[in-house]
């Protein structure tokens, strides 16, 4: 059977064609996979495999034409997506990390029709004007398990000197009765706040500085060994629950299998017992959800 290249976007071809047939097919069936081992995180058990946003945003951080085809694939009527929340927990993961008005409507749709996922909100307000987007999470029913500080906004400060300031949106977030986390694109930045003591319920790292450089020098999309290698490690030692995110690189550990199950085995070979790796996934060219869980089960040693 030909291999067909995750996110691929080449021209139709008889195998592309079947593949995408089978992984609409999986993404609408019916049929379980195994469960997956999940952690506490306060008093909610979750799986240590997340789904997150990026693809049903179109965001790719690959090139313009698989954002445009990511978009297109998902659209704007959430069937494709909410087919992806049903599969992922068909597979066994039963948590996203993902944030936007958008998302909340997926999640609505997905909720009304039985879907049970648990929720892990992105807050992008700066501290000082996120009450208003608090307040419209709080009215998700059910509403978000946690939220984390979006990395774009917590390396903004950083590069800024005013990192400190996410303490107030940190305590805000506390404050509601949410599990709060503080996610970052360099491992610098999670370094700091963990050498600092900050009352962080968890922190969620970037693989890969693909945004927001505390360099200047070097901004943009970065995706090179030496950020990950510092974010794994640093990670793998805090104190505290971590998710892990940009583990398969933006599709850069995508082009066989065999890289996607070593990305996957890289992260959790590095993190902690208490963390999760967070992955983007969409299903138009293959069953990724089945695939991505499997290899996950695998590294974390589960028949």
């Amino acid at each position: 059977m030909t291999t067909i290249t995750r996110r691929q976007f080449t021209s139709a071809s008889l195998a592309a064609v079947g593949a995408t047939v089978l992984g609409r097919a999986a993404a609408a069936g019916e049929e379980r996979a195994p469960g997956l081992p999940t952690v506490r995180w306060g008093g909610h058990e979750v799986s240590r495999v997340l789904v997150g946003h990026n693809p049903i945003k179109g965001t790719s951080h690959f090139s313009a034409e698989l954002s445009r085809e990511m978009r297109d694939f998902f659209g704007d009527d959430h069937v494709h997506a909410r087919q992806l929340l049903k599969r992922c927990e068909q597979c066994g993961i039963n948590a996203c990390q993902m944030g936007g008005t958008g998302i909340e409507e997926l999640l609505r749709r997905h909720y009304a029709e039985g879907g049970s996922i648990k929720w892990i909100a992105t807050f992008y307000s700066a501290p000082g004007q996120g009450k208003a987007e608090l307040e419209r999470i709080l009215k998700m029913d059910p509403k978000p398990i946690g939220a984390q500080h979006y990395g774009g906004t917590t390396d903004r400060l950083a590069r800024q000197g005013k990192l400190d300031e996410a303490l107030d949106t940190i305590k805000m977030l506390k404050d509601a009765g949410l599990m709060a986390g503080l996610c970052s694109h360099n491992w610098e930045v999670i370094d700091r706040a963990e050498n600092a003591g900050w009352e962080v319920d968890f922190y969620q790292g970037s693989f890969y500085r693909s945004c927001d450089s505390l360099k200047p020098a070097r901004s943009g999309e970065i995706f090179e060994e030496e950020a990950r290698q510092g974010m794994a490690r640093v990670l793998g030692r805090v104190s505290k629950p971590a998710i892990a995110y940009k583990v398969l690189g933006a599709n850069r550990h995508c082009q066989t299998p065999e890289g996607v199950e070593a990305a996957i085995r890289f992260a959790f070979e590095r993190l902690k017992a208490t963390d999760v790796v967070l992955l983007g996934m969409w299903q138009k060219y293959k069953d990724q959800v089945a695939e991505n869980t499997a290899f996950s089960r695998k590294a974390l040693g589960v028949a």
